[in-house]
């Protein structure tokens, strides 16, 4: 269990109990106040979304309201709906499915909650003395580049431009395919240009087109890329030709709707993200392809990293 939760006191304001929930982890805690009816609006909030994502999660009984009489005249009656809040929460928040959710991050420490971050425990530490120098080279015209983009976003803002200067961080490659029982699954490899860690995950056409209805629901509807169309007769499956069609459809669909800063912000594709790196599998990538991603991240750069290296190797033999 990740979260521990405890109700350390309550108080009354403006004759209405709020409790003192102390959530606790292992490197740091946060104490909130809540109503009943808080987490009441917490709980239909999760149902609501437990439906719309589809996330089938078995969710704990909210405490129902007393049928007669009023929590607060009774010092019992309080103590025990303190309980059962405090049981209903832990439950809640211990469930990394629903992470995600804004809703839920509220609720979580700061030192906990999913931060995007390189960890230095998590990079090899058998450098070679090359491989450092070209990391700090690359990241020294990295730095330039991003200085020079600053000042030219600068002043096409003074002038009125409204180029929002984003830039992809998520790209998606689908090369393998599975045909199970009565569907076909699709092997897709998540890059995140911010990290050395890739993320293969598995799923399926009905998973992505849920996805995308609900990003129509978010009003993205009229301005979404328009997602690979279902068969009018047939199955996919019973076409390995028009698999693959639909398996190049679906690849640049993802690429297209992670282009735009505002459907890669939204809830939906935040879930679906977070879903990838808490479910998929980390591919950790090689010391020689981080220099390379440093390379191909730094814009208009024509610096070739296997090149720099094998001219080292040719310097040093002299």
């Amino acid at each position: 269990m990740r979260y521990a939760v405890a109700i350390n006191d309550y108080e009354t304001r403006n004759d209405v109990i709020y409790y003192n929930f102390q959530i606790n982890c292992q490197k740091g805690f946060k104490s909130v106040y809540k109503r009943y009816s808080d987490l009441n609006a917490l709980n239909e909030l999760l149902q609501q979304k437990n439906n719309e994502f589809k996330l089938n999660l078995t969710l704990p009984r909210f405490p129902k309201k007393k049928i007669f009489g009023r929590t607060k005249n009774s010092q019992s009656d309080v103590k025990n709906r303190a309980q059962e809040l405090q049981q209903y929460l832990e439950a809640i928040l211990n469930m990394p499915t629903i992470w995600s959710f804004q809703f839920i991050r509220e609720y979580l420490p700061k030192v906990q909650l999913m931060e995007e971050t390189c960890r230095l425990e998590q990079i090899n530490t058998e450098y070679s003395k090359d491989l450092c120098w070209l990391q700090m080279d690359e990241l020294k015209k990295s730095f330039l580049q991003r200085q020079e983009l600053f000042q030219s976003n600068k002043k096409n803002k003074q002038k009125g431009n409204n180029n929002s200067g984003y830039y992809q961080r998520y790209h998606f490659t689908i090369n393998e395919f599975t045909i199970q029982k009565d569907f076909v699954q699709y092997h897709i490899i998540l890059t995140d240009t911010k990290k050395t860690t890739k993320y293969q995950f598995e799923t399926r056409y009905s998973n992505l087109r849920d996805c995308h209805n609900l990003l129509e629901k978010y009003q993205f509807k009229n301005c979404l890329p328009q997602f690979p169309k279902r068969r009018l007769i047939g199955q996919t499956i019973d076409n390995p030709q028009q698999i693959q069609d639909r398996q190049e459809q679906l690849q640049r669909y993802l690429n297209q709707i992670f282009s735009v800063q505002e459907f890669v912000e939204s809830e939906p594709m935040v879930y679906f993200i977070t879903r990838i790196k808490l479910e998929g599998k980390p591919i950790r990538q090689g010391q020689a392809e981080r220099v390379s991603q440093f390379s191909q991240q730094v814009i208009g750069s024509s610096f070739n990293v296997s090149q720099g290296m094998e001219e080292l190797r040719q310097q040093k033999s002299f």
